[in-house]
């Protein structure tokens, strides 16, 4: 996919992953890059996480290469300069004044183990919420997150530098039929509902999956809460009932990041990791799906006005009318 040829930017407004938060220990820091600035993830000795920008203000050394955590300061590898968790510049080891520039920093957000960082290019700050992967889906399946094993590595995946857009692939989420034709589904795909949530930043869709063994009766259910163009909260509930958050960050102009997560129910008794049988079955039978996918997005063409089928002419153009919410919005107050 030529993304420089879609009609939206790279830069849309709104929350999106940035990694899984075990990937950073205590006094820890990682070079990141997305929405074409260089960034670093650090956390403190305290284990509080903290996202700001590369480059030392002195000589623009990259903080994230060489350089140190002591409590919630990082040393610049180049010449000592030692900049807090708020981007203040706190201490030079060769003058007593420090310089009033700060380095940029970024609002992100932890839940269940997964990093979430704000991206609005206007410099406003968080406008909305996240969904979350177990308080937003009480009313429809009340399971606690001690109920799953860690997702952390084995049921989490990767897949850098795509030359996708993001909300080309959320699209996916009002396309029932993608699921037998693209996923081979031996169920028979029905979109159920969809809807606005949460004043707007959130888009709902059922899909219910009916059985040819079992009379046409809805045997599993999908139900997706989609915040913006950047991340996808999925819940299985049925034959299976596992969890999935899918996320799509642009890295710069030409590509993003893709991140998929598992949240696998334990099995009775259990309270170790993902053992290595069910680790087998997530990865072959679930993490691949993203692959699945990709074999067409990779490839595909942006159609502005697309022929539809009848039954996804609503729920594809509200979607379509959601997501273009969230570009160029202007700064707030």
């Amino acid at each position: 996919m030529n993304v420089k040829e879609l009609p939206f930017s790279m830069k849309p407004v709104g929350w999106f992953q940035i990694g899984w938060s075990d990937e950073i220990a205590n006094a820890t820091i990682k070079p990141i890059k997305y929405f074409g600035e260089e960034m670093i993830a650090f956390r403190t000795e305290q284990g509080v996480l903290h996202v700001m920008e590369a480059h030392c203000h002195h000589l623009g050394a990259h903080l994230g290469y060489g350089g140190k955590v002591t409590g919630d300061q990082i040393t610049c590898p180049y010449h000592g300069w030692q900049w807090n968790s708020e981007g203040k510049n706190t201490h030079i080891p060769y003058q007593e004044n420090c310089v009033n520039k700060r380095l940029k920093t970024y609002h992100i957000k932890e839940q269940h183990g997964v990093i979430f960082l704000w991206h609005d290019p206007s410099g406003s700050a968080p406008r909305w919420g996240l969904p979350h992967m177990f308080d937003s889906f009480r009313d429809y399946l009340d399971m606690d997150e001690s109920a799953f094993y860690p997702i952390y590595p084995h049921g989490t995946r990767l897949w850098p530098k795509e030359e996708v857009h993001p909300q080309i692939t959320f699209e996916n989420s009002v396309d029932s039929m993608h699921f037998r034709y693209v996923h081979n589904s031996p169920l028979n795909p029905e979109l159920l509902e969809q809807d606005y949530r949460e004043n707007g930043s959130v888009f709902r869709t059922l899909f219910g999956f009916r059985s040819v063994k079992h009379n046409e009766e809805i045997t599993m259910t999908f139900d997706t809460r989609t915040s913006g163009v950047g991340c996808s909260f999925n819940v299985f509930k049925g034959s299976y009932n596992y969890r999935v958050l899918y996320c799509a960050t642009p890295i710069d102009d030409a590509s993003s990041d893709l991140f998929n997560t598992i949240w696998w129910p334990r099995k009775p008794g259990d309270n170790g990791d993902m053992p290595e049988d069910i680790q087998q079955r997530v990865d072959k039978e679930i993490l691949t799906t993203v692959d699945e996918d990709l074999s067409v997005w990779r490839h595909q063409k942006y159609v502005h006005r697309p022929l539809l089928a009848k039954q996804d002419v609503k729920a594809f153009n509200a979607l379509r009318k959601f997501q273009a919410g969230f570009y160029d919005l202007p700064p707030t107050d």
